[in-house]
Parts: structure tokens; sequence; C-alpha cells
């Protein structure tokens, strides 16, 4: 694993992190530019969009292509 590949829990723990920030709040990802990057490297890896990696952040739930 490579120093800046976003595995399911570091991409997990960074929206948790923000979360936190937020005071448990609306999580605005531009407002956290290591949260923003690590889901563009999370949709870049396993091939799906950027809303299929932010939901996965938020549920845990794997959706569109990374269900497959």
């Amino acid at each position: 694993m490579g120093l800046f590949d976003v595995d399911d829990d570091k991409l997990r723990a960074f929206y948790h992190r923000a979360e936190l920030e937020a005071n448990r709040g609306f999580v605005d990802t531009r407002k956290y530019p290591y949260l923003d990057k690590a889901l563009f490297i999370y949709a870049k890896e396993h091939n799906c969009s950027y809303d299929d990696a932010l939901i996965f952040a938020k549920t845990g739930k794997k959706m569109g292509r990374l269900a497959e």
C-alpha cells in the first residue's frame, strides 16, 4: 500500500473526522480538503463515481459500481 492509497477504512476515518469537525452536522466536502482528495483518490482507484465514494464513506454501503 502506497503513501497516497486510500482503502475503505481510511476513507471512513476521514469522513468521521470531518463529521466531528462539523459538530455531527452536514459535511460539506469542499470545506475539508483531506476528505475531498481522499474521495477523488478512492473513486479513481475503485473505478466508481465521486458520489458512490461519498455514499460509502457516509453509510458504509457500497452502491453503484462499488457493489459490483
